[in-house]
């Protein structure tokens, strides 16, 4: 059985992260209150089961201060109970953090009417020190886009070190609409219609 923790500062990476072992077959739970941790990691042991033999969880600095302080006695609580713990912190600079909140428009989840953005991340910086110390893996996310984060991810939890590509090919008629999921569109009405050759004519197109 293995628990990964996922933790650092918000805009750091951390959503970016857990979708990424999503993908690479962990069972992800976000933002998940510290003081289950112990009661989640004891009951993955019982469960006995494969689909929770990989679980990630996603923890950040709205759970109790006092929870962040005693997250290293949860995970040596967990590990003698036989469930391999791994604490990831993601980390960036302020500057970039602040420039992210501003693109994507969203809200800090420590600010206030009387709390500044600078102010919420600077708070957070004291609130997850002490799960930045526990942590086994440290990803300073400042210079790295999405994709590279999710190939570090992949790299350092999961040792791969090229990701599976899944391709689908879908065929569609213009005249319905273009596929609003595609990532590339190819534009073959040029082509000769094989409807209309005697020899492809019986054909599905399969």
């Amino acid at each position: 059985m293995r628990l990964v923790i996922v933790s650092g500062l918000s805009g750091s990476g951390k959503s970016v992260a857990l979708r990424t072992l999503e993908d690479l077959g962990f069972y992800c739970i976000d933002n998940l209150p510290l003081f289950l941790l112990k009661d989640l990691a004891l009951g993955l042991k019982d469960a006995g089961s494969d689909a929770f033999k990989d679980t990630a969880v996603g923890v950040d600095a709205r759970s109790n201060p006092g929870e962040l302080k005693n997250l290293p006695g949860l995970i040596q609580a967990a590990q003698e109970r036989g469930v391999a713990c791994q604490v990831v912190f993601l980390d960036a600079h302020t500057d970039t953090l602040i420039r992210r909140f501003s693109e994507t428009r969203r809200r800090h989840p420590l600010t206030r009417p009387d709390r500044a953005l600078a102010e919420a991340i600077k708070l957070e910086r004291q609130l997850l020190e002490p799960i930045r110390q526990a942590a086994d893996i440290r990803i300073e996310t400042t210079l790295t886009n999405v994709h590279e984060l999710r190939d570090l991810i992949r790299v350092r939890l999961a040792g791969e070190v090229s990701p599976k590509a899944s391709i689908l090919l879908q065929s569609f008629g213009f005249k319905h609409g273009i596929p609003h999921d595609v990532d590339f569109l190819f534009d073959v009405r040029c082509l000769p219609n094989p409807h209309w050759q005697t020899e492809l004519k019986p054909l599905t197109g399969r």
